[in-house]
C-alpha cells in the first residue's frame, strides 16, 4: 500500500486514504526551517513511536484458532495491560499541557483540523498530534501551512509534512489503514444492527 503526497494543495487531504478523529492538536510556529540532524531526530521518535502502536494495535489472527489457551491468556493479559495504560495515561494527562480535542482528519500528506486559533498561511509549524488515544505522546512533524486565507478565515488550517521520511511515512500509512479499516467495520456493524 502506497500514497503519495497530494500534488494539488486544494484537494489534501480529502483524497487518498484518510482517517478522521477528534484528537488534541498542538502545534507553535517553527523559529527556523529545520535541517536534516532535526528532521532526522524527529522521524527516529516518530518511528520508534509508530512501530509500538503498531505492536499493541495488531490482532493476534490465526492464533485463536491454533491454540484457544494461548489466545485466552494473551487476551486477559492485553486487558490488564491497557487498564495499567488507561490509569497511567490520565496521571500524565492532568500532568501535562494537552489542548481539548478537535476533528481532524490525517493522511500520508498532511493533516487537516478545525480551531479558533491557527497557523497563518504559509507558516512553517512544529506539530503535536495526540492520535493514540489514552496514550499521552504525540506524534511530532514539522509542517508547511498550505489552508487558504478562506479557510483561515473559516477556522480551517491544513498542513503538509516536511521530511518525513519514507520509513516513517510506511509506518503512518499503516496506522491509517488501521483506523481506516475499524472505521469501515464500526459502519457495516452499525448498518447491520439497523
Amino acid at each position: 500500500f502506497r500514497f503519495g503526497l497530494m500534488e494539488d494543495s486544494q484537494s489534501y487531504p480529502k483524497e487518498g486514504l484518510v482517517f478522521s478523529d477528534n484528537i488534541s492538536v498542538k502545534w507553535q510556529v517553527a523559529e527556523k526551517s529545520p535541517d536534516a540532524e532535526l528532521l532526522s531526530l524527529v522521524n527516529e521518535s516518530n518511528q520508534a513511536f509508530l512501530r509500538a502502536v503498531a505492536a499493541v494495535s495488531v490482532p493476534p489472527g490465526d492464533l485463536a484458532e491454533e491454540n484457544a489457551a494461548v489466545f485466552q491468556e494473551i487476551s486477559r493479559l492485553d486487558l490488564k495491560i491497557n487498564l495499567l495504560l488507561e490509569l497511567v495515561s490520565q496521571l500524565v494527562y492532568a500532568q501535562l499541557d494537552i489542548p481539548e480535542r478537535t476533528r481532524a482528519t490525517i493522511s500520508s500528506g498532511g493533516i487537516q483540523w478545525q480551531g479558533e486559533v491557527l497557523p497563518e498561511p504559509g507558516q512553517t509549524v512544529f506539530m503535536q498530534v495526540y492520535i493514540q488515544h489514552g496514550t499521552p505522546k504525540p506524534l511530532c512533524f514539522y509542517g508547511e501551512v498550505v489552508s487558504t486565507l478562506e479557510e483561515h478565515a473559516s477556522g480551517e488550517a491544513r498542513v503538509r509534512y516536511v521530511g518525513l521520511s519514507e520509513q516513517t511515512r510506511s509506518w503512518l500509512d499503516k496506522l491509517i489503514f488501521r483506523h481506516h479499516r475499524r472505521q469501515v467495520a464500526f459502519k457495516k456493524s452499525v448498518g447491520a444492527d439497523a
